[in-house]
């Protein structure tokens, strides 16, 4: 297991906290993929790798645009700046799984999965989700002058 759910920080938006959670049980599943295809490096591990990592990039765009919709919804004022946060995501997500794919060089997800991720999954919960969660349940925003 990569990441403990006792690990994420909890948000005050239910909603957010089980999509968290989903992501993380994704997450610990393709990581442990990862460990196996380093262990036996074949074909039938690669596809395996290759689906999940696909499964948790589609989640995370339907993650990312609930939260969306909510913010924009309820006229959440830095919405811009949380976006661009999801967009980075994203396109990181993809330019790791592209360099997995051209080198089947296992490091390159192993160290996304090991180091880059969970700073960033655990720093943008208890920053940008921290702050819109309680936006979304109050309607106060730290960038109001509330």
């Amino acid at each position: 297991m990569l990441l403990d759910k006792n690990e994420l920080p909890l948000v005050s938006m239910e909603f957010m906290n089980e999509v968290h959670f989903e992501d993380l049980a994704i997450i610990n599943e393709l990581y442990e993929l990862v460990i196996k295809y380093e262990n036996e490096k074949n074909i039938d591990n690669e596809n395996k790798i290759n689906k999940k990592y696909m499964q948790w990039y589609n989640h995370t765009v339907k993650h990312f645009e609930g939260e969306e919709i909510e913010m924009l919804e309820k006229g959440f004022p830095p919405y811009h700046i949380h976006k661009a946060e999801h967009e980075n995501s994203l396109n990181l997500m993809n330019q790791v799984f592209k360099q997995w794919q051209e080198t089947k060089d296992i490091q390159i997800l192993k160290q996304y999965l090991t180091g880059e991720l969970p700073k960033w999954l655990i720093n943008h919960i208890q920053t940008m989700d921290t702050v819109t969660a309680m936006f979304l349940k109050t309607g106060l925003s730290p960038c109001s002058a509330h």
